[in-house]
């Protein structure tokens, strides 16, 4: 079993200073079991961050991510722009804090709206018409190849992983070997 980090280990950046949001994740689904049961209390989480510029517009999306949540964990919804302001802001400096978001676009997006972010957790992605299977719970298109490979460009660690127990898979290597390798070169080890 992995334990939660003593001091935590921020995954976002803001500034001079780090903030302590431990996980950035991508998964579709956004707020589950996996990411409640699995990350949320393993890694001891008392602020859930969803960012989606839809979602927001979404009010029985909202309520049902509510009914979703843990009483003991907060739970913010915010578009791109409001969750870059709030981070700049340290409005969450005092929480133990994982970002969720449904695509890598949206991680492309809150970094051009001035996050910060080093390191990305991928989860589920799930099939659609159109998408390609990188691996059980990972389908991308073009446009999510893009994205990864512009988040790895810009030296952000990309990595698979369900739950915190699975072993972590280097899906920059899974779209070189998919799509063909980028000019940049890959930055996963």
């Amino acid at each position: 079993m992995i334990r939660a980090l003593s001091t935590p280990k921020p995954y976002l950046k803001t500034g001079a200073d780090w903030m302590p949001i431990l996980l950035t994740r991508i998964d579709d689904r956004l707020i589950h079991g996996q990411v409640v049961v699995g990350w949320a209390q393993e890694l001891k989480i008392n602020h859930i961050i969803v960012v989606n510029d839809e979602i927001v517009k979404n009010d029985m999306q909202k309520f049902l991510f509510r009914m979703a949540t843990p009483n003991d964990i907060n739970l913010s919804i915010l578009t791109t722009d409001e969750a870059a302001q709030k981070i700049a802001g340290r409005e969450f400096d005092n929480d133990t804090a994982m970002i969720l978001v449904k695509s890598p676009i949206d991680i492309c997006s809150l970094i051009k709206a001035g996050g910060k972010i080093s390191e990305v957790n991928i989860g589920g992605m799930h099939f659609e018409n159109n998408k390609t299977q990188l691996f059980d719970a990972v389908f991308v298109d073009d446009r999510d190849v893009e994205a990864f490979r512009q988040l790895n460009d810009m030296k952000v660690t990309l990595e698979v992983r369900m739950v915190p127990t699975d072993t972590k898979k280097n899906i920059v290597k899974a779209i070189e070997e998919k799509f063909g390798k980028t000019a940049e070169g890959g930055n996963e080890k």
